[in-house]
């Protein structure tokens, strides 16, 4: 049995050791942002802040057990701990990462101050008195009702975690110009300005709201303007199924990028001329595909891409291809196939729409790249490795969740695969 003493000497230890962190953290930040940064400092926060998650999902369970424990005090503190082991998501969407945590550091001292507030005026003290211990530790409606809530709330928060882990993932590998909220997924628009000069980079995913295609093609302007498009080209016909996202599109009720219409005058990625002898509209913008050729792939990578389309993105059933892919990347799936996909379709493809950047720069006024938001952050180091200055910033809404049939996907999903076609292996020809 656990004694009085001891859980009030946990309990008094751990309310001491979260404000000791929220201090560490607050003066950690304000040197970081404002003076010098000192590693060692912060090598003392990040162990007390282990320390602190450690007891809090410690000091959590025992809520349940012990009816002392008081949670008015002590649950806002385990709940703001697990929080930032979450990056603060959905705020973490809507402030600049340099701020971050500066903001969860004074959010966890005003956590602690309402605390110390809270103990001095129910018990007096700054610490939890002797006196809250002498009743009775346990009680079956104590641990009833909290573990009753506990499962109720379950679901709600293993949603709630999931999408906090893919926002701060998707954040991070976008460098924000992607961010997923309790409402949607939304894609940035940032412009950037240098000598007259003109870069608007536009974050794409391949579905997406209708609108969302229209208010884009919609803001592009015409004088002085060229778009950078983005889609590999396939002039040795390596493909052996018609990659599109139509049917996934279709499936959850948005429109593919293949439907968006970029009406302009085409112009030759080498030279930036026109493609053909007709005269050049000077009330469009000039396109250009500043994209790859799929001959310029590793063949692995091609294999991999032709195995996705007639998995994934084929007229089979979409449990089948889930089962095909998943038979497909158990057998071929290796470090090193995963390291040549991301050399090819992002870093390849990176240097050319980076290329056609700087040399658009010597013809053109305005540059627009509407690319995918996996190759932004490569993209905009280059705009502010050239001398721009980051400007305007607009959000535009991708797809909001309450549009998604989910219970739709989840049948298409789930429904029997029944007989499977077995995938050709690497080198074989359908």
């Amino acid at each position: 049995m656990i004694g009085r003493i001891p859980m009030r000497r946990f309990a008094n230890f751990y309310i001491v050791l979260f404000l000791i962190d929220a201090g560490l953290s607050l003066i950690d930040e304000l040197l970081i942002n404002f003076a010098a940064h000192l590693p060692v400092l912060s090598g003392i926060r990040n162990l007390i802040a282990l320390l602190v998650i450690a007891f809090s999902l410690s000091i959590y369970v025992l809520m349940g057990i012990d009816r002392r424990l008081p949670k008015r005090i002590l649950l806002p503190l385990t709940l703001y701990a697990f929080w930032c082991c979450l990056a603060l998501w959905p705020l973490s969407s809507m402030i600049s990462h340099e701020s971050l945590g500066l903001t969860a550091a004074f959010g966890q001292v005003f956590i602690g101050g309402v605390a110390l507030i809270l103990l001095r005026g129910f018990y007096g003290r700054n610490l939890l008195p002797a006196e809250f211990f002498r009743r009775p530790l346990f009680s079956w409606r104590n641990t009833l009702v909290f573990s009753a809530a506990n499962l109720l709330l379950l679901p709600l928060v293993l949603v709630f975690s999931l999408m906090a882990l893919a926002g701060n993932y998707l954040d991070q590998q976008t460098a924000g110009f992607m961010r997923i909220s309790p409402i949607g997924i939304y894609a940035s628009e940032r412009s950037y300005r240098h000598d007259g000069k003109l870069v608007r980079l536009a974050a794409m995913m391949h579905v997406a709201r209708k609108e969302y295609y229209q208010e884009l093609v919609a803001s592009l302007p015409a004088q002085g303007t060229i778009v950078l498009a983005e889609g590999v080209s396939d002039q040795d016909h390596l493909l052996t199924n018609r990659f599109h996202y139509g049917r996934l599109a279709n499936l959850a009720g948005l429109s593919s990028q293949e439907t968006m219409q970029l009406d302009g005058n085409p112009v030759a990625l080498d030279d930036l001329e026109p493609v053909d002898e007709l005269a050049r509209d000077e009330t469009k913008p000039d396109i250009v595909r500043a994209d790859m050729d799929l001959n310029r792939f590793d063949p692995q990578t091609v294999e991999f891409i032709n195995v996705v389309g007639r998995t994934l993105l084929g007229d089979k059933p979409l449990a089948q291809g889930l089962a095909a892919y998943r038979d497909w990347v158990k057998a071929h799936g290796t470090a090193e196939v995963y390291a040549g996909l991301m050399n090819d379709i992002l870093h390849k493809r990176n240097a050319v729409v980076i290329n056609a950047l700087q040399r658009s720069l010597q013809r053109y006024d305005t540059i627009i790249v509407p690319w995918g938001g996996m190759h932004m952050p490569a993209i905009e180091a280059a705009v502010l490795d050239r001398g721009f200055v980051p400007g305007d910033k607009k959000e535009r809404l991708l797809f909001a969740f309450s549009s998604i049939p989910l219970t739709k996907i989840l049948h298409e999903v789930l429904a029997p695969s029944g007989q499977e076609e077995a995938l050709p292996e690497a080198g074989e020809e359908k």
